[in-house]
């Protein structure tokens, strides 16, 4: 299903609309709701995933859904260390640059890299080239304002890798990022 990929790649994978945001403007993301991860081999998917990166924003909501990560080891990108850590939790709080936090992290990875979010995780992470795959799953709703996936310009370069069309009108869209891209040729074997 994901040719090309490595298990020992960074991907920043998240969902998006149609009109480019991942939370609505107060950080809500309920119109996931009609979409159960169940329609997208979601667990198939992260089974592939050694370890998680995300912001501060997004781990506090990540513990209010309620933490569905167990010990799987976890870096939380933010100059507070006093934050709540689940019984059990494997978590790592730092302060650093992105890029040079997600790109150390990785090699002590043994599996992929989940650069889970927020946007302005996963755009300094893009911008910083710690990033081999971007992982975007574009589901059919426009919420017209938000919190948007880009933070900042990308200009890449980004080859398609992958495209997977879903039945609730969801596309999978995976990019392989900077020099990890795939030739034409590479692509049609």
């Amino acid at each position: 299903m994901e040719s090309g990929l490595n298990n020992n790649d960074v991907v920043a994978s998240v969902a998006m609309t149609l009109d480019g945001y991942i939370a609505r403007p107060d950080g809500a993301v309920d119109y996931l709701e009609k979409y159960p991860l169940t329609d997208f081999d979601f667990d198939a998917w992260v089974e592939r995933v050694g370890a998680l990166v995300m912001g501060r924003t997004t781990y506090e909501q990540s513990l209010e859904w309620g933490w569905v990560w167990g010990d799987r080891p976890t870096m939380v990108l933010t100059g507070q260390n006093n934050l709540h850590v689940p019984h059990g939790a494997n978590i790592t709080f730092r302060a650093a640059p992105t890029a040079d936090a997600v790109q150390e992290f990785s090699l002590v990875t043994p599996k992929r890299l989940w650069v889970f979010g927020g946007g302005n995780v996963i755009t300094a992470a893009l911008l910083g080239g710690a990033v081999d795959v971007l992982d975007i799953m574009v589901v059919p709703e426009a919420l017209g304002a938000g919190i948007p996936l880009f933070t900042n310009a990308f200009t890449g370069p980004m080859q398609l890798s992958e495209s997977v069309p879903y039945p609730n009108g969801a596309i999978r869209l995976v990019y392989q990022i900077g020099n990890n891209t795939v030739t034409e040729d590479e692509a049609s074997r």
